[in-house]
């Protein structure tokens, strides 16, 4: 009797053994595919880029984004390849290294089989911007219009783009143009909460204000894009913002003001490893001692 009771048990150990294996069995997830995978990998270079440029670490962040970019183009998977390359040229752009950027966003707009209009309307944005910076103002104007037509009623670059076509009629020496445009992208801007293209705007106008000798109006205006920019934390524009007004104080004959702001200037552009803006802010300390 007692063997019997032993050999119910033995069973009853089986099937009660057999019922877990068949519920983890059950409940493990299913090997990944080559698709998730390559999905992963991308996520986490995005994720690491992510926390280089919270350190301003770019050269970091932008290995991390060439590698999901390479991910991408391995596959063929344009969209992928298309937010790589924008994010890449990006981060070069932030860095300082305009050829670099522009490189990328003529390969994306030489892609082919071509990438969609979204992305292509980034690529001519901020083509624009780095055309506009870079003083080609023809080629700035070429890139704003192409920007210009991919974007309907609306896009995500209408603000950017609207302080870019603004940027080059006060280049042009259109400045009720470029007036009018920035102000409309202000009121446009604040409506839409997007301080860093309302920044942008009132550093314009401020620019705008210098030129026409309006000294106070374009100290305002600075000063105000400044407070925007440490508010969003954004290092290149808070540089950008204080080479401005070291430039207008120059201008104004206020040299000790000119050269604490360049100082500053180069205080934040060194802290965030900016080499351009670092370079443009040592050269103003020269010109004010």
């Amino acid at each position: 009797m007692k063997s019997a009771r032993a050999t119910v048990r033995a069973l009853q150990v089986a099937v009660a053994a057999a019922a877990v294996i068949a519920t983890a069995s059950c409940s493990s997830p299913a090997p990944q595919t080559a698709t998730e995978r390559r999905q992963e990998q991308v996520a986490l270079a995005q994720q690491r880029a992510g926390e280089a440029l919270a350190r301003d670490d770019l050269q970091r962040a932008r290995d991390q984004l060439q590698i999901a970019l390479d991910r991408g183009r391995a596959v063929e998977d344009q969209a992928a390849v298309a937010t790589g390359l924008l994010n890449v040229a990006a981060v070069l752009h932030r860095a300082g290294d305009l050829p670099g950027a522009r490189k990328r966003l003529l390969d994306l707009l030489e892609h082919q089989p071509p990438l969609a209009a979204e992305y292509r309307g980034r690529a001519e944005a901020r083509l624009a911007l780095i055309e506009l910076q870079s003083r080609r103002i023809e080629e700035a104007a070429l890139h704003a219009r192409r920007a210009e037509a991919l974007c309907a009623t609306e896009c995500a670059w209408r603000l950017a783009l609207g302080n870019v076509q603004a940027g080059i009629a006060l280049r042009t020496g259109d400045l009720a143009g470029a007036e009018t445009r920035a102000q409309a992208t202000r009121a446009a801007a604040a409506s839409a909460n997007s301080i860093r293209e309302e920044a942008n705007a009132l550093r314009l106008l401020g620019e705008i204000a210098g030129e026409r000798g309006r000294g106070a109006e374009a100290r305002a205006a600075l000063l105000a894009a400044l407070d925007l920019d440490r508010k969003a934390e954004i290092p290149e524009r808070i540089a950008l913002d204080l080479l401005a007004l070291s430039r207008l104080e120059l201008a104004l004959g206020e040299r000790k003001a000119a050269r604490d702001y360049a100082r500053r200037a180069a205080d934040v552009a060194e802290a965030a490893r900016l080499t351009a803006l670092l370079s443009a802010a040592r050269g103003l300390l020269r010109d004010v001692q």
